[in-house]
């Protein structure tokens, strides 16, 4: 259950605000009645990060999902847990480093604004990943750079995806967790579910990016929103396209009106199922490629744009 909701007059998410001042018994400092905050949160934060002060809770599921806000060493954090868990951490660092603002989308995204710099932790890989929220066209993006390591000849992969505040990766003994209706779409087309990245976007609704594979083996993406609607899959596809003018009017209008109008068609297809219809168009251009989604109707879903920084 989504517990974010606006009203005219007050934000009725519950904030649960702690003063931990250095103690792990997060229950004990709280300035509202403990009870809101589940044992098991209180023991996942204080057994991960027992240092951890100026914690500031916020339920996305109540009894279920939280994030949370709180310092390390001075250092402000950013993480996802449940009951069970700690799902993912970021380490905040507020303004975009001049270092990141050098490297920024070019382009057709090029003239966007970047904020919210912050980095996953821990990073294990020699190719290193930072994000920005990017406002670009009157809408927010997650901008994300992986910065690979010296001996590669490509310096920066740079992506743009509709922004999501963090997400977290579920495997096979959490299926149960994915809506009712993508379980069910699963059972139905006898698919194998391998596992999903869960995001949480601005508004505290999930999203949903699903691996799962066939009997003979073939992988298959899909994507889903927060009730289980299905939003984009090759899987499904009834009918592909290779120019602009074969998709309905109103996505030809929308794609030529756009600043990606001078890229070329890689691939297109309309997608079908009783969960969810749509078109998919994936244009390309020098060094750079983005996707767009549609509804059935021709109405635009949302975009995601990736380019290449060489040295």
């Amino acid at each position: 259950m989504n517990e974010r909701r606006y009203t005219d007059r007050l934000f009725l998410l519950i904030v649960l605000i702690l003063v931990l001042e250095g103690c792990s018994n997060y229950k004990d400092r709280q300035v509202i009645p403990p009870e809101i905050l589940p044992e098991a949160i209180i023991k996942v934060m204080s057994d991960a990060y027992p240092d951890a002060t100026d914690a500031t809770f916020q339920a996305i599921e109540k009894e279920k999902l939280y994030e949370v806000y709180y310092k390390l060493n001075g250092n402000p954090f950013h993480a996802a847990l449940n009951t069970k868990k700690i799902l993912s951490v970021y380490r905040m660092y507020g303004a975009v480093p001049d270092s990141m603002r050098q490297s920024l989308p070019s382009r057709s995204v090029s003239g966007g604004v970047a904020d919210v710099y912050k980095e996953p932790v821990p990073q294990v890989n020699e190719d290193k990943v930072f994000h920005s929220k990017y406002t670009w066209n009157n809408s927010e993006y997650l901008l994300t750079w992986v910065r690979y390591k010296p001996a590669n000849a490509i310096k920066y992969v740079i992506r743009l995806e509709p922004y999501v505040k963090f997400s977290y990766i579920i495997g096979k003994d959490e299926l149960h967790t994915l809506p009712g209706p993508v379980v069910s779409f699963l059972e139905r087309e006898k698919l194998r579910f391998s596992n999903a990245r869960v995001s949480i976007n601005a508004n505290n609704e999930k999203e949903y990016e699903v691996n799962a594979y066939t009997a003979s083996s073939t992988s298959y993406e899909f994507s889903f929103n927060a009730p289980g609607k299905l939003i984009s899959t090759v899987y499904r596809a009834e009918a592909f396209y290779y120019h602009i003018d074969e998709y309905p009017e109103k996505i030809q209008n929308f794609v030529k009106g756009s600043a990606f109008a001078s890229l070329k068609i890689l691939e297109g297809y309309k997608f079908s199922d009783p969960i969810g219809t749509g078109y998919v168009i994936v244009l390309q251009g020098t060094n750079e490629n983005c996707q767009f989604n549609f509804d059935q109707d021709g109405n635009f879903v949302n975009m995601s744009y990736q380019t290449t920084i060489y040295r």
